[in-house]
Parts: C-alpha cells; sequence; structure tokens
C-alpha cells in the first residue's frame, strides 16, 4: 500500500534532514527582495490616484476581460451602458464575443498590456478616463466599438461600474 505524503510534509521533512545541511554557515538562497510594484494601474502614487484606485481597477478588470473574452467582465457595466454599447441591459453576456469579435487582433494583444494611470474626478463623484490616456504596453488599440473616447465610472452601492 503506497504512502501519501503531502507536500509541505514533504518539503519539510527533506529541508530538516541531515543531508540537506552541509555543516557550513553559508547562505544558499538570495536576500529576498520586495515585490515589484503592481504594474497594472501604473503611474506614480498621489492623493488623488490613490482615492481613484478602485475606479481605476474597475477599468482596468473591464479591458482586460474583453482581451481575455471573459463575460465575468459585464460585471463592471450599468445597464444603461449595456444597453448603450450592447442593445439592453443584460446583453453584454450573449453579446460580448461578438463586440470582441469585431475588435483586430491587434487590438485584442493591445488590450492584454493595458493600465489606467489616471482618472480626472468630477464634482459628482464620477470619475472620467480618457482614451487618450489608458497606457499601453506596445503599441495602442484603435478606438471604437468596446474601446470608447471615455469611460465614466460611477460608484454603485459598493463597487465602481462603467455608466453611460
Amino acid at each position: 500500500m503506497p504512502v501519501r505524503v503531502r507536500p509541505l510534509v514533504l518539503a519539510l521533512m527533506l529541508l530538516s534532514s541531515p543531508a540537506a545541511c552541509d555543516g557550513k554557515d553559508k547562505v544558499t538562497m538570495p536576500p529576498l527582495t520586495p515585490e515589484p510594484r503592481e504594474s497594472r494601474l501604473a503611474g506614480t502614487p498621489t492623493a488623488a490616484s490613490s482615492r481613484t484606485l478602485a475606479a481605476r481597477l474597475a477599468l482596468y478588470r473591464y479591458l482586460r476581460g474583453i482581451a481575455a473574452g471573459n463575460v465575468k467582465a459585464c460585471a463592471f457595466l450599468t445597464a444603461g451602458y449595456e444597453r448603450r454599447v450592447f442593445g439592453g441591459p443584460g446583453r453584454c453576456r450573449s453579446g460580448l464575443a461578438q463586440a470582441r469579435a469585431r475588435l483586430r487582433p491587434q487590438d485584442i494583444t493591445a488590450l492584454r498590456g493595458v493600465t489606467v494611470p489616471v482618472c480626472e474626478t468630477a464634482p459628482d463623484g464620477a470619475c472620467t478616463v480618457r482614451f487618450e490616456n489608458l497606457r499601453w504596453k506596445g503599441e495602442p488599440a484603435r478606438q471604437g466599438g468596446l474601446l470608447a473616447a471615455s469611460f465614466t465610472l460611477r460608484k454603485t452601492g459598493a463597487y465602481w461600474r462603467i455608466a453611460a
């Protein structure tokens, strides 16, 4: 009967075995370094960018969701925006694949590397991101269709959503 050993237990057994130590006081592992900063929202953090972080993150997830063809991106849209872009509330899930198919392959590739560095706040609390303010790893995507000239985000309950 084979004995099953959990990976963590096995790792601890190997690390604590006499064969794992050679008796020398040398460091065999490189020093720990901090993880690189999250690049998805790019830019230098400021007080204003900290206040808009959640809104920018919602747009970032929507754009990356489009790139992946993931219908979960539809969760970041208000009913009004869905009506304007997909023809009716609740139609994003069924229409995302068709709308995404109208994008050029270069646009899909560009969306995989997009970041949302800035957001302009309005007195009513809305946050607007202009297409030209998005940052791209390589060649930018072409505006049109799913890629609007600007995206206005509003807080709906606890979440930020793209509004019409």
